[in-house]
């Protein structure tokens, strides 16, 4: 793909090249998910269907973060690891949007300065050797997902692995994305400014609540999680699993999950919810399986 800056195409270099990078497209989502202060505005993001004018979807390629963008601070208006949660929800907004056919994660090394290499290769080293990103016991050395926003300056500038692929959700919103992309999306009416639900096509659900910035509050405070009980959503019935809620994907067969939706007879739903700052994802794919309560009654049997 071509590093493109935003001009309006010509129609000729993809011809030759391949893609065009469509930079502004997570310029808006991280607009709408994380700088916008007004809350009534966030349902406008379900209109967005491209970043650049004159790019559409057939040619673009859409990165969440490039190297050439990044900042050595955390700054709210552009994409880094450096933002920590707020980050993590527009990384997972772009795996779950269905309007987009390519999208590029970024995963790395953190840093202080944008001119560091990664850790074990610091500046004014002539010849260096990069830190292993897995462990002796094989286990990956990488940051843990955030949790705020920012993240605290001493995680921010600590030189490690980011490995932000590899933070919970990201490999279960894989399987979502191959299960419900392309498919046509329409709003879930629901009550609660800085709530929004979605269903792509009849069969996959997204919802989200917007978070809160502590270095850059913006002015509406902590909304708290939402209970998306009574919520008509028409997914068919069920216990899902909140493939967002992963820390690896979906396994078949699967019984329990970190996080469910159970669903009714009339496609309403019954339990489950969405963490402030956060986004969930079901889809009919990713009902869980009934428990085996004989199985289960024999294990406590055994027990006793």
């Amino acid at each position: 793909y071509m590093e493109w800056w935003g001009e309006y195409p010509v129609g000729i270099h993809d011809k030759y090249i391949g893609n065009y990078r469509d930079v502004a497209f997570t310029w808006k989502v991280t607009n709408a998910l994380a700088s916008e202060a007004n809350l009534t505005k966030l349902p406008k993001i379900l209109s967005l269907s491209h970043g650049v004018f004159g790019i559409d979807d057939d040619s673009a390629i859409y990165p969440i973060a490039y190297h050439d963008k990044r900042t050595d601070e955390a700054v709210q208006s552009i994409a880094t690891y450096k933002n920590g949660l707020e980050y993590h929800q527009q990384q997972k907004f772009f795996l779950a949007w269905p309007k987009t056919t390519r999208i590029l994660l970024w995963s790395g090394f953190s840093w202080s300065s944008t001119s560091q290499g990664p850790p074990g290769c610091e500046l004014g080293q002539e010849l260096c050797t990069p830190d292993p990103v897995f462990n002796k016991a094989g286990k990956a050395a990488c940051m843990p997902t955030p949790t705020s926003s920012p993240l605290p300056e001493k995680e921010a500038q600590k030189r490690q692995w980011v490995c932000e692929h590899r933070w919970t959700g990201v490999a279960g919103l894989i399987g979502f994305r191959k299960a419900c992309r392309g498919l046509p999306v329409a709003q879930v009416p629901s009550t609660g400014e800085g709530h929004l639900a979605f269903k792509a096509g009849e069969k996959c659900l997204v919802a989200l609540v917007k978070g809160t910035n502590d270095r850059w509050p913006q002015g509406y405070g902590h909304l708290g999680n939402w209970s998306l009980h009574g919520l008509s959503v028409g997914l068919p019935p069920g216990r899902y699993c909140d493939v967002a809620s992963l820390p690896t994907r979906l396994a078949k067969g699967a019984t329990s999950c970190p996080r469910e939706v159970v669903i009714g007879s009339q496609g309403v739903v019954k339990s489950g919810s969405v963490l402030e700052g956060d986004l969930l994802a079901i889809h009919v794919g990713a009902r869980l399986h009934h428990r085996n309560h004989h199985h289960d009654r024999r294990l406590r049997g055994a027990a006793a």
